[in-house]
């Protein structure tokens, strides 16, 4: 999505993006993409104690997003100390699967970039986005349209859009305190005698 949408449409998406889902990210210690160094040129990658890979393969012609297979030498990675800190494998050398090079170049940009203070600042906008359309859908029916076409539901938008500027202004006028984050139905099955949310460990959507 990421290349897609800014070769094809010229937008730059921005937010998290879905971290690694490898092994290797829940074991201390363990290899994961990062110090891999890829040659793209010469098709190679160098493994963190040094050696090249000796297989490249391109599924495809190395077309869309099939993965690129790498390969390493099997007798060098089984000789190798740091071995089970990348692969599993008993009999084969160590492999690693790598997309396109734009795609493989496109996420840790964007990582990064969610990681800077710039990022979380402007991402924190969206906090406020997703407010006014949970406001919007649940009391002014901003889900549903009575009409077809695009000029009269454009027209429900913008009346939908200043009833809620007004309601804010009423609110923040009567200095109406502003309601508490809705339950999420998985939080309400929890008993009565459970710990309330603000105590126990902070987790997304709680």
């Amino acid at each position: 999505m990421l290349v897609h949408r800014r070769d094809d449409q010229g937008i730059v998406l921005r937010g998290p993006t879905r971290p690694s889902q490898g092994w290797q990210r829940q074991v201390e210690g363990a290899y994961t993409v990062e110090p891999f160094a890829v040659d793209w040129d010469q098709q190679q990658v160098r493994c963190p104690q040094g050696p090249l890979s000796v297989a490249w393969w391109e599924p495809g012609g190395g077309q869309g997003s099939r993965p690129i297979i790498v390969e390493f030498d099997k007798h060098m990675c089984g000789t190798c100390p740091e071995r089970p800190r990348w692969t599993r494998a008993k009999h084969t050398g160590r492999r690693r699967r790598l997309p396109p090079q734009d795609q493989y170049e496109a996420l840790p940009a964007a990582q990064t970039w969610s990681a800077s203070e710039e990022g979380q600042q402007r991402y924190q906008r969206r906090a406020g986005v997703e407010g006014t359309l949970s406001q919007g859908g649940r009391a002014f029916g901003l889900r549903r349209t009575r009409d077809w076409g695009v000029a009269k539901p454009h027209l429900q938008h913008v009346g939908i859009a200043a009833a809620i500027t007004i309601d804010r202004l009423v609110a923040w006028l009567d200095e109406r305190p502003r309601a508490q984050t809705r339950t999420s139905r998985f939080a309400a099955l929890a008993p009565a005698g459970a710990l309330p949310c603000e105590t126990l460990p902070a987790v997304d959507h709680c």
